[in-house]
């Protein structure tokens, strides 16, 4: 896929190359990809006990505070109050 994901850039290729998405946005730009990989790997798409869109904001969360705490960590200030704020408009 050469898309870019229209939140923070990031192309498919880099994101599987690097493992991570690089923003929320990422899970809408690149879902099918994401569906693909997900069936090929673990043979469903789906988790069995959770709800998906659940599960899907909750990773989203995990990664947001894990970019906070590192943003604090490194002092950056401005990162990390866009980082809080993003938090607190996150169901």
């Amino acid at each position: 896929m050469s898309g870019r994901c229209p939140d923070c850039g990031r192309s498919w290729d880099e994101t599987r190359r690097g493992g991570r998405l690089g923003c929320c946005g990422c899970w809408s730009a690149f879902r099918g990809e994401l569906v693909e990989l997900l069936s090929e790997s673990q043979g469903s798409d789906l988790h069995p006990d959770t709800d998906p869109s659940e599960e899907a904001r909750r990773l989203v969360r995990t990664r947001l505070d894990a970019r906070l705490q590192e943003a604090l960590a490194r002092e950056d200030y401005a990162e990390a109050g866009r980082l809080r704020d993003l938090l607190k408009d996150e169901p």
